[in-house]
């Protein structure tokens, strides 16, 4: 509850900038991004330092270079793809200057479905490191770990949620002036507090995907939520949704009640808990009781269409990679294929017992129902729909294509 609200035109609004706005604050990215973990399989958190050793480390400790991380997360992207990895890697970036000296540095948060301690090479105190419990950080003595990705200085690994806590206490650091740290405890800091920077993934917003899936569920357990409050799992506590996210939550579940008045005449289940839930807000009851959207805002049911729409292309796009960017081609490619050519795919053509042609793998290779299920890291050279629109859309990156030159 914020301790210093503002009114204006009649209304009451936070401050913004007293201790508990900026707690509350925090707290909501916190949630962001354990809602944002719910999509990976990997969190890693880390802080990248600068070292003294080259004049452009110097140089860049001295003020945010955010192109050093944009760097980083390109060199990242590139070797996931190098290591045959298909998943992209999502990120929060907070810059902080030191408060002792002054010093630049990054704390990051990387959300992947591949385990990114296993890209490049680390090393710790000189020596190779491959274990995972000698790369994490625990408690007050750090392990700086040099990189091979991260060349300018030190890598912290630390783990998910205390991490996250804990660069995420730097996230609004660049609002803390002194002009709004007047009269809170932090007062006193607002110097240092005011320099930092706050970078992250936008397409889709951190926490998105998690919030439509929770949508998504609602629908299809026919009831909404008592509250505007979500339980995130591995998450103390509750999301409340704030701003955009807000109004995404409270139009998707008048979306829901408005379902149900149409099939079965009588309010979704919980619909009276939720209205007294937000009986305090008026803003909040005008969403859920169906006010005009404000011009030019997209209506929720169009919204949903368009993810639907999307995830229905992607599981194509899914497929067929599968399909056309297996080791072995289909069998309806390896018909076009001339039989003296299979063998140097290790391949061989025979008649079944009803006079059909099938497809066998030559003696000393695995057989070709292994083979279809290992990625042959992108469109098989004897793949017949090379250059259509369905494979273009399915293998973006040209580089994938290993018939490029």
């Amino acid at each position: 509850m914020c301790s210093s609200p503002k009114e204006k035109d009649g209304n009451t609004f936070a401050c913004r900038s007293c201790d508990e706005c900026v707690a509350t604050r925090r707290h909501g990215w916190v949630a962001r991004a354990m809602a944002e973990k719910t999509d990976h399989k990997h969190t890693v958190c880390l802080t990248l330092t600068y070292s003294d050793e080259t004049q452009a480390s110097r140089d860049a400790a001295a003020m945010f270079c955010y192109a050093d991380v944009q760097a980083f997360l390109k060199r990242l992207r590139d070797a996931l793809r190098r290591s045959g990895c298909k998943s992209g890697v999502r990120f929060l970036c907070a810059g902080e200057q030191g408060d002792r000296y002054g010093r630049c540095h990054w704390h990051l948060i990387l959300f992947s479905n591949t385990d990114l301690l296993t890209i490049g090479k680390y090393r710790l105190r000189g020596e190779p490191v491959t274990k995972r419990r000698d790369m994490i950080t625990e408690g007050k003595r750090k392990r700086r770990l040099n990189w091979s990705l991260w060349e300018h200085g030190f890598v912290t690994v630390q783990p998910s949620q205390a991490g996250m806590n804990y660069v995420l206490s730097y996230c609004l650091k660049d609002q803390f002036t002194e002009e709004k740290s007047r009269g809170t405890m932090r007062e006193a800091k607002s110097e240092n507090f005011a320099t930092g920077l706050f970078r992250m993934s936008k397409f889709p917003a951190i926490g998105e995907n998690f919030l439509m899936r929770k949508l998504e569920a609602l629908e299809a357990s026919g009831s909404v939520l008592p509250s505007l409050k979500i339980k995130i799992p591995e998450f103390g506590g509750y999301w409340q949704p704030n701003g955009l996210f807000r109004k995404k939550l409270l139009w998707g579940l008048n979306a829901l009640n408005k379902r149900s008045l149409w099939a079965k005449g009588v309010p979704v289940p919980q619909w009276p808990a939720l209205l007294s839930s937000c009986a305090d807000n008026e803003t909040d009851l005008g969403v859920l009781n169906g006010q005009p959207r404000d011009e030019g805002e997209e209506s929720f049911e169009l919204e949903y269409s368009k993810r639907q729409r999307f995830l229905a292309d992607e599981k194509r796009r899914a497929k067929t990679r599968r399909q056309c960017g297996a080791e072995v081609a289909c069998d309806e490619c390896l018909h076009h294929v001339p039989s003296a050519e299979l063998g140097g795919f290790a391949l061989e053509r025979y008649e079944d017992e009803n006079g059909w042609w099938q497809y066998r793998s030559t003696p000393g290779h695995l057989s070709i129902g292994e083979r279809r299920k290992r990625d042959g890291h992108g469109v098989n050279s004897l793949c017949r729909k090379r250059g259509t629109l369905e494979i273009r859309n399915a293998f973006p990156r040209s580089g994938l294509d290993r018939s490029d030159p």
